[in-house]
């Protein structure tokens, strides 16, 4: 139960809203459910706003602690990455903190098949590293015995948007990036950015791969969290990232041309967006149903600031690499992670007229110099 003056202050935001909905006519992709929204719903609504506003606005980078010491150098590092262009991102700052510090580094790559996963983790493990960083294509317990030889011979591991909670006490994985909380935190930035928009009870569908279920379900937790506590309808399609520029967009294209009163699409990775503006145009959807990423990249900041898509919802990338190795440098020095070990990174919400003039990939501001000071390295 709320206290009287929460109620009272539901109620009025409520008021407010609904005589805005009369007056405006709602927003096409509302329902005509906005006139017996219940208080919580009201609510809901005017939190998404208040979340949308704040986050289309510039993010700063957060402050990184600094080391006691100089971070250590002539370090052997290796980084495991995938073929999809979010993956290049991540692994590029990687290389580029490690090589900052000295450390020399083997970049693997992987053809996002379980066979090819396999193989560069067997590589690996055959010639232990200091410090491996890895993006994941199967749950660690399927290359568990890779992972226990390397902590056994002192690597030092960190992972990369893990398939799962990976970090456990006494585990091989002792910290993650774009975990859990940073999944959670776009979910939410998605669904608040719909049904602000929406201004009013929003159908939404939410498109992932099943087989990456426990660790996308945070983002799609929060994503439906957000639309239904407005009153809205999530929906789910299931789309295997191996069909991403191929079968992809007609099943995109299929599912708004069966569910017609769909406006809103949230992709759980931004590289689904490969060929979908065309199949759109073609099926004469293109700028009848707005589209809403996840990591965007300059290729999405352009189709934003030209129209053809909505949003995109910006995350750590290249800072995502260097966030992998200060995490390294930690344990390296014995020094705990805490928070660090699983954090909520920078985010921040690009539309149209938000989008820099550069269309540069979007990165926290200064974030290598914020590393490099920390590190206490010029």
């Amino acid at each position: 139960m709320f206290p009287k003056s929460r109620k009272a202050a539901a109620a009025a935001v409520g008021a407010v809203l609904c005589l805005v909905l009369a007056a405006c006519g709602g927003n096409a992709g509302g329902s005509d459910k906005s006139g017996s929204l219940s208080g919580a719903e009201q609510q809901a609504i005017a939190d998404a706003k208040a979340t949308y506003d704040e986050y289309r606005k510039p993010r700063p980078a957060e402050a990184v602690p600094e080391l006691p010491s100089p971070a250590p150098t002539g370090k052997n590092f290796s980084v495991i990455t995938c073929n999809f262009p979010v993956c290049k991102s991540t692994s590029d700052g990687a290389v580029a903190a490690a090589e900052k510090l000295g450390w020399k580094v083997t970049v693997l790559q992987d053809d996002s098949t379980p066979q090819s996963y396999v193989s560069v983790m067997n590589q690996v493990a055959a010639n232990p590293p200091d410090a491996l960083a890895y993006v994941p294509v199967l749950p660690d317990s399927s290359v568990q015995a890779q992972l226990d030889k390397l902590k056994a011979a002192g690597t030092k591991i960190v992972e990369i948007a893990p398939l799962g909670e990976a970090v456990g006490a006494g585990g091989a994985v002792q910290g993650v990036v774009l975990g859990s909380k940073d999944l959670a935190m776009s979910g939410r930035l998605m669904g608040a950015a719909v049904v602000a928009d929406a201004g009013a009870p929003a159908k939404a569908v939410f498109v992932w791969d099943p087989s990456f279920r426990d660790g996308w379900s945070p983002m799609k937790k929060a994503f439906d969290d957000a639309i239904s506590s407005a009153g809205g309808t999530p929906d789910v399609l299931e789309a295997a990232l191996a069909g991403i520029g191929k079968t992809v967009p007609a099943q995109i294209v299929s599912y708004l041309q069966a569910h017609p009163d769909t406006p809103y699409v949230a992709l759980g990775m931004v590289n689904y967006n490969a060929g979908l503006n065309e199949a759109l145009q073609a099926a004469g959807l293109l700028g009848k149903v707005k589209v809403i990423s996840r990591a965007a990249n300059s290729a999405t900041l352009g189709a934003v600031k030209s129209g053809k898509e909505w949003a995109s919802v910006a995350i750590e990338l290249a800072a995502c690499g260097y966030r992998a190795v200060d995490s390294l440098v930690r344990l390296m020095m014995g020094l705990p992670l805490g928070d660090r070990a699983n954090v909520a990174g920078w985010q921040q919400i690009f539309v149209k007229d938000t989008v820099p003039p550069t269309g540069a990939q979007p990165e926290p501001p200064d974030y290598a110099q914020a590393y490099h000071r920390a590190w206490h390295v010029g």
